[in-house]
């Protein structure tokens, strides 16, 4: 009986331990938008998780820089969680890839602070530059990139290989993937 209770034991702390590294739920991303003019803050939100998201259009104003500041929430719990922390926390593992057709035409992003521990870039704050009046597509995605077989994911050049190439070849999987549709003015 008493080697029962200790296997019973065993198996509840392997299940928590499974449980801790399996992918966060994310509901929402807010994108926070600041410049001189102030903050807007824009949701894409699928808190049903049915595949009809609330999706809001971004205006910019052409020749204008924003600072972006990007949120992953879960929704679902309440209050709300907000997960970014915890992104950032685990910066080696995670990054953000902007791509959609408003880019290089429309606007540009520079990734900004905070970096990962090997000095790559991790996305949830940043720089955007209104660059021509139009509108496309802005694609967010937080790719999460884990060690597969101790050698790491995410390594450099993965923001141009993705540019030039699309995600076929990046590592990990999306956490999330949202898109909303921009118009400069």
């Amino acid at each position: 009986m008493l080697l029962f209770l200790f296997a019973c034991n065993d198996v509840e702390k392997h299940d928590h331990d499974h449980h801790h590294h399996d992918h966060e739920v994310m509901t929402t991303v807010v994108a926070t938008f600041s410049s001189d003019a102030g903050d807007t803050v824009y949701r894409w939100s699928d808190v049903e998780q049915d595949g009809e998201p609330e999706i809001d259009d971004i205006v910019l104003t052409n020749g204008s820089t924003y600072t972006l500041s990007l949120q992953f929430l879960n929704e679902l719990e309440e209050p709300a969680e907000d997960i970014t922390p915890e992104i950032v926390d685990e910066a080696e593992e995670h990054l953000v890839f902007f791509t959609g057709d408003a880019f290089d035409t429309l606007i540009q992003y520079t990734y900004g602070e905070p970096y990962d521990a090997n000095g790559l870039e991790l996305g949830v704050e940043g720089t955007i530059d209104a660059l021509e009046a139009g509108t496309g597509d802005m694609t967010i995605t937080l790719q999460h990139m884990p060690e597969e077989n101790g050698t790491a994911v995410k390594v450099d050049g993965l923001i141009e290989q993705v540019d030039s190439e699309g995600f076929g070849g990046v590592g990990g999987a999306p956490d999330i993937s949202v898109t909303f549709p921009v118009t400069v003015e």
